[in-house]
């Protein structure tokens, strides 16, 4: 029997998850859907892309990976569209970077779909992703929760030897674009709180998963690393077809080194797929070291103080605000655009009121820095003022179920956060349902 979860998430786009009661055992092995057509297809040919018909963009214009702060050009491989890689990949689109990869839509040869290459920068010196699924892959073929269909599957990976050293390569299903993405194009206001409702069950759903089962920190939710998932893998063919109608603009470096555009699909409607699990720390911990982005940063963390599973809880709370509202919760930032620990934790301060003194105690050379011996803060940032959270928050009619909600993930003390599975019970998530 097949069950259809779909949750109505906006007036033009769902997040959905597909169970088939019956089968998920095999709906969630290392290969899904490939094993059955390496068996009954023969391997495609790799295609000769244009070389010509596309605007050049000028040598002068940082474009894409070059405009990163710390951006250097031999850390990068230098992809091509067209390129194969382990005689079975074939690179057909760029779909982004970031500080330690690019990322690249490839046509699977052997299995005939699409997937995603994660072409890893050759001075990652810690990779934690491979470590990361060889773990959880041992949970999720003996688990039947629902929250590890939330989770972006690893299909394969390599290495490639570039001129500057080694480049680890993964292999992941397919995906659409990430909902950060998705909202600076298409909803810069924010999205339908149905739509914030849905995706944050099904995150919610997966960190269940990650962290009473498998247990890991994710240590690094935000919209950026929730995509949307495809039903249908041939939809990116879309991508592939573009290239040879209408050609990416991009900029010859060098006789080796070309630098593409990425490309926009308009989303259809998918599962969210929780990704990136570069900075992911297994076990309960306690684990210590700077994690999270600068304005995602959980108290616990900018105390110094050991951290674990309520560190994505907080995140939680920030990326739901984060896909509702135009502007974010917290900024880290002063009135001057500087940012530092000190107008982070002013703006926590303002918005949660100061923190119970029991924390503070729990790395007092560090509480020296921002209040004195008594909880008095020192004013190394002024505390905001009309910063709290009905203060901000713009969009709703009825706010109160919404920042109750909010409320339960953004507390001082990391244990009094609530977890993933009593957070899919709060009324603001259910109420949804009902509505449904």
């Amino acid at each position: 029997m097949t069950f259809l979860l779909r949750r109505t998430l906006s007036s033009h786009l769902r997040i959905g998850t597909i169970y088939n009661v019956s089968n998920l055992q095999a709906a969630f092995t290392l290969h899904p859907r490939m094993t059955m057509s390496s068996q009954q297809i023969a391997t495609e040919k790799g295609r000769s892309f244009p070389t010509s018909g596309f605007k050049a963009i000028e040598s002068n214009l940082l474009i894409e990976e070059e405009e990163l702060p710390d951006y250097r050009a031999d850390r990068f491989y230098p992809v091509h569209l067209g390129d194969i890689f382990q005689k079975r990949y074939q690179v057909v689109a760029k779909l982004g970077f970031g500080t330690s990869s690019t990322t690249w839509l490839a046509r699977d040869l052997k299995d005939r779909l699409y997937v995603a290459l994660k072409v890893c920068v050759s001075t990652s010196l810690v990779h934690r992703e491979l470590p990361f699924y060889n773990h959880i892959g041992v949970c999720m073929a003996s688990s039947t929760h629902r929250g590890r269909s939330n989770i972006r599957r690893l299909m394969d990976s390599f290495e490639i030897v570039g001129e500057h050293g080694k480049h680890t390569t993964l292999v992941f299903e397919a995906a659409q674009m990430s909902l950060r993405d998705m909202k600076l194009v298409f909803r810069p206001e924010g999205f339908d709180e149905d739509f914030v409702r849905g995706a944050i069950i099904e995150l919610l759903e997966a960190l269940d998963f990650l962290h009473t089962q498998g247990e890991v920190v994710h240590t690094d939710i935000h919209p950026g690393n929730m995509l949307l998932g495809l039903y249908d893998n041939d939809l990116m063919q879309k991508l592939e077809e573009k290239e040879f109608t209408s050609p990416v603009p991009r900029k010859a470096v060098s006789s080796t080194r070309t630098i593409y555009l990425s490309r926009l699909m308009r989303p259809k409607e998918g599962p969210m797929l929780l990704s990136d699990f570069g900075e992911a720390r297994i076990g309960p911990g306690p684990h210590g070291g700077d994690i999270m982005p600068l304005e995602y940063r959980a108290p616990e963390t900018l105390l110094y103080i050991g951290w674990s599973y309520p560190v994505d809880i907080w995140s939680v709370g920030l990326t739901a605000w984060d896909l509702l509202e135009s502007k974010r919760l917290f900024t880290a930032r002063d009135e001057d655009g500087d940012l530092y620990d000190a107008a982070h934790l002013s703006q926590l301060i303002a918005t949660l009121g100061p923190p119970p003194p029991e924390f503070l105690a729990r790395n007092p050379r560090r509480r020296a820095d921002f209040w004195d011996e008594q909880g008095n803060w020192l004013g190394l940032a002024p505390i905001p003022k009309l910063r709290t959270m009905e203060a901000l928050e713009t969009r709703l009619q009825d706010k109160s179920g919404f920042l109750r909600f909010i409320r339960r993930a953004l507390t001082w003390m990391p244990e009094k956060r609530a977890t993933a599975k009593e957070l899919l019970q709060d009324p603001w998530l259910t109420a949804g349902e009902h509505k449904a």
